[in-house]
């Protein structure tokens, strides 16, 4: 089992374990996982349909908790946090972008990017400044006052980044982000994802099953039957090549 050595931005997921009951069945959908991701950059997380995917980034976001192992974020023990801690926690310390985006139909833009420091009860210029600044950053300062049904997908999906690095975190987790997108728009977030990741210094994770999102990544964890099965660095891979890849390792992406 790998130590944890302090990394303050690292990702640390030691032998989870997770089950849920199914009508009559107890279904494990975490089987010993473990992930480790020492470095800032952009990594993407595949595996087939009931892999586990979407749970291990929920005990990795403290949406869930898992029923044995451990995860760190930043140094920090997510299991030593109660329930009030971990909402605290996670509003500062992990960024969420969801494939559905969910913003607030009655809030604009601007006051949708500035949700956390609203929740957190910072002051309205300071958070208003905040998430100006961010949206202006993303391209989207002609569009601050338009509700989220005014807005395409591609700029609604911009907000929802826009108030995930709110308060600068260490870790963005990101789930299938475009998949509600056209492939133009998705290559235009894909980008967008690893230049952030690199000026940010920060771990941005996105579970995806598409290979063509994945080759934007800089390594690639594949899961199957609720474990880490193989893991690679991406490395100039073509789409092709990735779920070559992947299907050789006898694990279809």
């Amino acid at each position: 089992m790998p130590e944890y050595d302090g990394s303050p931005r690292g990702i640390h997921a030691v032998d989870l374990w997770k089950s849920y009951r199914q009508g009559d069945r107890q279904v494990e959908a975490l089987r010993g996982c473990t992930l480790r991701i020492d470095e800032p950059g952009f990594y993407a997380i595949m595996g087939p349909s009931g892999s586990g995917k979407t749970t291990l980034l929920h005990m990795l976001a403290a949406i869930d908790r898992p029923d044995s192992g451990e995860v760190r974020i930043g140094g920090d023990s997510l299991g030593e946090l109660n329930d009030a801690a971990l909402t605290r926690f996670r509003r500062r310390h992990i960024g969420i972008v969801f494939q559905q985006f969910n913003l607030l139909p009655t809030m604009t833009a601007l006051e949708n990017a500035s949700l956390p420091g609203l929740l957190d009860g910072m002051p309205a210029h300071a958070r208003t400044d905040r998430a100006r600044h961010l949206l202006e950053r993303l391209g989207l300062g002609a569009r601050l006052r338009h509700a989220p049904d005014a807005l395409s997908g591609g700029e609604q999906q911009r907000v929802a980044i826009a108030r995930a690095l709110f308060f600068r975190p260490p870790v963005i987790l990101a789930d299938e982000p475009t998949g509600a997108l056209d492939s133009h728009t998705s290559q235009e977030l894909w980008s967008l994802l690893r230049e952030l990741a690199a000026e940010e210094r920060t771990i941005v994770l996105m579970v995806t099953h598409e290979p063509a999102a994945a080759i934007n990544c800089r390594r690639v964890f594949l899961l199957r039957d609720g474990e880490v099965s193989d893991t690679f660095d991406v490395d100039g891979m073509d789409p092709a090549g990735l779920a070559a890849r992947a299907h050789h390792a006898g694990r279809p992406a």
